[in-house]
């Protein structure tokens, strides 16, 4: 597969694979040459912090130092050893290593109290079963959690389907908690065992990036196998266990121990789930969303399936409101762009960006993450990213930022016929699921240079919020929204090519969701420049964003918090240390 670069733990074990011609030794290490090089034994040594060093062993490539979290500081030798195991050995120790997967993830839920009373009977398994608990090394944590649902107007079989036939589907249902997913077929003795059990429906190999919408908390990326399992008539498991069992080159920095889905029929057309989330992961580092991770809000079983839920109800969205004739096919193109909207506002806040759109020109250490825009050519586009805190509860935060985002967005066409800025535009419709969670929204500005559009999505749950906008020309609007005789409707790519949202992410300080005390927010703006104006450098584009983000952050103080305040202080914590600007 072809996956981003990141840093990720490593580990030494003994590994067992298809490929006879092949060593295996740990990421993070590089061939000692020596004298027992071709005798089945590979001597490594450990390289340090060299970004420079990038080692490939047998056709694989390793990563580097600076791309791993290094377990040692000393500079000591290991071996690793590869046993030599025929095509049936192979293929029990893959079958053994799912079935104690299996096994593991029934347990889990059994401990937890849910409808699962007891654990399939599959022979003596102790020794994988413990290995899939063994502590954690230093610097490495655990994250287990359970949830239940019921999941209506989706068969058991359905989402069955959903999770394990096509990992777009899965990354769609799941998005933005995950924000990227990369499947392929599984090989060798995993395949042959895909093919050879029949209560196996699929098998698949899948690479995961979790991502919350903040600079300040690394990407975790997962490499792990799916597949699923009829146990009985109308119950399926979806099981998921690290590939680090079976393969020593994945790439990722979390381990996702078994995990999984349990699901059964519940009535004529809806489900039962049980979700089990069991990960390990580095520990958290201080900062503005340590307690939201810490208290295993941010990615505990309950935001996945809160998850799962909310994007089922957004598909069924519903037109209300209207003042204009939509035509049939503008509600797709709603979800589609404002989802498109919310992937960019995920890639800017990401670890590592995409370098073909995005280059962040700011420092690491700089709380004001800066981005160039490389795909807009009309201006010279950047986008500043910031997160802070606000002691108010998420639901007043939402309500107001709603408001304001829209302001915002239309603040460059003040020019209007009545030349305010704060009016409110001109509500042309919303198009919303029933509870009113998610909710699209099409306003209208009449300036002297004509009218313009603003789309905005606002998105609430208890775990994570969203509030998006961006404008459009009269010419979109009647290309893919409108019908009637103004409409020149079109379903080509080219809908998609200017997806750049300004925004917010809401998320609760703690327990109590969208009534929490504090709330922690992300704020993204738009920055754009003439390119036939003067030069601009990064300093005066953070200064442009700034003078918007400490606006915003004294409204907030002033209008839900309740204090009025003469300074602002960003606060940015890193390794336990605060520096302010």
């Amino acid at each position: 597969m072809n996956v981003k670069p990141f840093p990720g733990p490593s580990c030494i074990r003994l590994y067992a694979d298809d490929d006879d011609d092949r060593d295996f030794v740990d990421e993070g290490f590089a061939e000692k040459k020596g004298k027992d090089k071709g005798k089945g034994i590979t001597e490594c040594k450990y390289k340090g912090t060299s970004s420079a060093e990038l080692k490939t062993f047998g056709g694989q490539q390793m990563l580097s130092a600076d791309q791993t979290i290094p377990r040692r500081d000393l500079s000591v030798a290991f071996k690793t050893y590869k046993r030599q195991l025929s095509n049936y050995q192979r293929l029990q120790l893959a079958n053994n290593y799912c079935k104690a997967a299996y096994l593991e993830v029934m347990s889990l839920a059994k401990e937890a109290g849910t409808w699962v009373r007891a654990k399939p009977r599959l022979g003596n398994l102790d020794d994988l079963v413990n290995e899939f608990r063994t502590p954690p090394l230093p610097g490495r944590k655990m994250e287990v959690s359970v949830a239940t649902a019921v999941i209506p107007d989706v068969l058991a079989s359905e989402i069955a389907e959903m999770m394990t036939l096509s990992s777009n589907l899965w990354s769609k249902l799941l998005f933005p908690l995950v924000k990227y997913v990369e499947g392929s077929n599984v090989v060798g003795s995993l395949q042959y065992l895909s093919n050879a059990d029949v209560s196996i429906k699929a098998a698949v190999q899948m690479y995961a990036e979790l991502q919350l919408p903040t600079t300040l908390v690394p990407t975790r990326y997962f490499e792990f196998l799916r597949y699923g399992k009829e146990i009985m008539d109308g119950i399926y498991i979806i099981v998921d266990v690290s590939s680090r069992y079976s393969d020593p080159f994945a790439k990722r920095n979390s381990e996702r121990r078994p995990s999984g889905v349990i699901i059964r029929e519940h009535g004529p057309e809806d489900c039962e789930i049980i979700w089990i989330e069991n990960v390990e992961v580095d520990e958290t580092r201080e900062n503005l969303y340590s307690t939201i991770i810490g208290s295993n809000l941010a990615y505990g079983a309950h935001r996945w399936v809160t998850t799962l839920l909310w994007n089922l109800k957004r598909d069924k969205s519903s037109f209300s409101d209207l003042k204009i004739d939509v035509h049939p096919g503008a509600g797709s193109f709603l979800l589609a762009l404002t989802q498109a909207m919310k992937r960019f506002f995920m890639e800017c806040v990401s670890q590592h960006p995409d370098e073909t759109a995005l280059t962040v020109i700011t420092s690491g250490e700089d709380p004001i993450r800066i981005l160039h825009n490389k795909k807009l050519n009309e201006y010279i586009s950047f986008v500043g990213v910031n997160s802070f805190r606000v002691q108010a509860k998420p639901l007043s935060v939402f309500q107001f930022l709603m408001k304001k985002d829209l302001q915002l967005e239309f603040r460059v066409f003040g020019d209007s016929e009545t030349n305010e800025v704060d009016e409110e535009p001109e509500l042309l419709f919303t198009f919303g699921t029933d509870d009113k969670s998610n909710i699209i929204s099409l306003h209208k500005r009449v300036t002297k240079e004509g009218i313009v559009y603003g789309l905005q999505e606002a998105s609430m749950d208890e775990y994570c919020s969203f509030i998006l906008s961006k404008t459009l020309t009269e010419d979109t609007v009647n290309a893919h929204i409108v019908c009637g005789n103004k409409s020149i409707y079109e379903d080509s790519k080219s809908r998609m090519a200017n997806i750049t949202p300004s925004g917010f992410a809401i998320m609760p300080d703690g327990p109590g969701g969208l009534h929490c005390d504090a709330s922690v927010v992300t704020f993204l703006v738009q920055l754009y420049y003439d390119p036939l104006g003067n030069p601009v450098d990064v300093e005066f584009v953070r200064k442009d964003f700034l003078s918007d983000l400490n606006s915003i952050i004294r409204e907030l103080n002033e209008k839900v918090v309740g204090e009025k305040t003469n300074g602002i202080e960003i606060i940015h914590l890193t390794q336990g240390k605060a520096s302010c600007i």
